[in-house]
């Protein structure tokens, strides 16, 4: 998997197109979740871990890189969501969602713990996933 910094961006903002962000309260569910989609396949094999450390400094930083064009589109705003959740401690999970199928894969799986937020990145929006 690319670094947060290698990874897609839309107008300056953090934009990976076809994966989906998680954010657990908890990092033993985030292994738990990264280990169980792990065991599902090659499609998931990529999946990495963000620590609330590392996505703080991340989000801040790409807070301040958007372009005023990011502003428009909720791409900033789903930052922001990172970057509040981050600082209440939650560990990340980025995974690889090229098709809907691997989307709902995902979705099942983390359904199985608690959550703080979900988000699958599509070309044109960003769907949050309940």
């Amino acid at each position: 998997m690319k670094s947060l910094d290698q990874m897609h961006r839309d107008f300056g903002a953090f934009y990976p197109t076809g994966h989906m962000v998680v954010a657990f309260q908890d990092e033993a569910d985030a292994i738990k979740i990264q280990n169980e989609l792990k065991s599902q396949g090659q499609v998931f094999a990529d999946t990495t871990m963000v620590s609330s450390e590392l996505m703080t400094e991340f989000a801040r930083k790409n807070l301040t890189e958007a372009s005023f064009i990011a502003d428009l589109g909720t791409s900033v705003l789903t930052v922001q969501s990172f970057l509040d959740a981050a600082r209440k401690g939650a560990t990340f999970l980025i995974v690889a969602t090229p098709n809907n199928e691997a989307a709902e894969r995902v979705s099942v799986a983390i359904h199985h713990v608690s959550f703080v937020l979900a988000e699958r990145y599509h070309i044109l929006a960003i769907e949050s996933v309940s």
